[in-house]
């Protein structure tokens, strides 16, 4: 059961507690989708306090994940402050650094937009070399700081195909035909084999540029893993592949820097392509009934794109 975002005076009353001073200022960040996110301005410094709405549930996984990443060399924040379960807010917290400078997207060229992605591929390929227990959304109940990272489920036929006939038949007759329907159907179950051949690993989940931060053309991290799971290492691509375009065309540079670390074949192309398709008609299934906009637009564009192409 999700709470109530948390008032200002609420949240200043707990930056106040974790940094021991009055000297500071707080706003809402209405970006976060599966947290409460809150800017805060200290001594010339920025950070961002993150609430979790469900009572039940900790950050402490992310803290370890935050801290695991950064002995790989992988830019993402620092936690600063964890709580469990917050006295004032009766919700986890956890207040970390800034990642400095804006998105990707709002880079200035198309060449520094590619050496962006490409550092980029680097530092999502370093994030899929950890290990999970388990397939789909990471458990995030236990307040310690576990060790281990566990998913839901315990393979991941069962996460692709939890939701997929009832999205194509949404879709059918409305946003795809019932021949693309039938197709899509038939494609994704040709290729579960390819989608679920590797061990489980770690997913940012939500990987686009919107994600990933830059500054004067610098690449200086990935930000918010608030949708983490386990899966596989490619759905991250694909769900990058299924996003571009709205801006710049970065994939190729962004498979060419995963590629220096990790190896990708053509059965991994293959995969990735599979990914977006599904990622596609599990978006377009989630927001069917949501007024249609720019987004339904570009997902059912790319959806039949990436169909047409196999």
């Amino acid at each position: 059961m999700k709470q109530e975002a948390p008032s200002l005076e609420g949240v200043q009353q707990v930056v106040s507690e974790c940094l021991r001073s009055s000297h500071f200022t707080v706003e809402r960040v209405l970006s976060g989708v599966s947290t409460y996110v809150y800017r805060v301005h200290s001594s010339g410094k920025v950070l961002y306090l993150r609430v979790l709405p469900e009572r039940e549930l900790s950050f402490g996984v992310e803290v370890h994940l935050h801290q695991l990443l950064r002995r790989r060399d992988v830019q993402v924040p620092e936690v600063i402050h964890f709580e469990h379960h917050n006295e004032i807010l009766g919700m986890s917290i956890m207040l970390v650094t800034e990642i400095p400078g804006i998105d990707a997207s709002s880079c200035a060229s198309f060449d520094r937009y590619k050496n962006l992605l490409k550092e980029a591929g680097h530092q999502i390929a370093r994030i899929h070399q950890v290990d999970v227990d388990g397939f789909g959304w990471i458990v995030r109940g236990d307040a310690s700081l576990e060790m281990t990272l566990r998913a839901e489920k315990s393979n991941l036929y069962d996460v692709i195909h939890a939701f997929l006939d009832e999205d194509l038949s949404i879709l059918a007759g409305h946003v795809i035909s019932l021949e693309e329907a039938s197709r899509i159907r038939r494609i994704l179950g040709d290729g579960t084999d390819l989608m679920t051949r590797h061990s489980s690993k770690l997913i940012h989940g939500d990987f686009d540029d919107s994600h990933i931060f830059q500054q004067d053309g610098r690449f200086t991290g990935i930000i918010d893993f608030g949708e983490i799971q386990g899966g596989s290492p490619l759905y991250d691509l694909g769900h990058f592949k299924l996003h571009d375009g709205q801006r710049y065309q970065g994939f190729d540079a962004l498979a060419a820097g995963y590629h220096e670390v990790r190896m990708l074949t053509n059965d991994d192309h293959s995969e990735i392509d599979l990914w977006a398709l599904w990622i596609g008609i599990r978006r377009l299934g989630m927001m069917y009934k949501r007024p249609w906009g720019g987004y339904h637009e570009h997902l059912s564009r790319t959806v039949k794109q990436l169909l047409a192409q196999m």
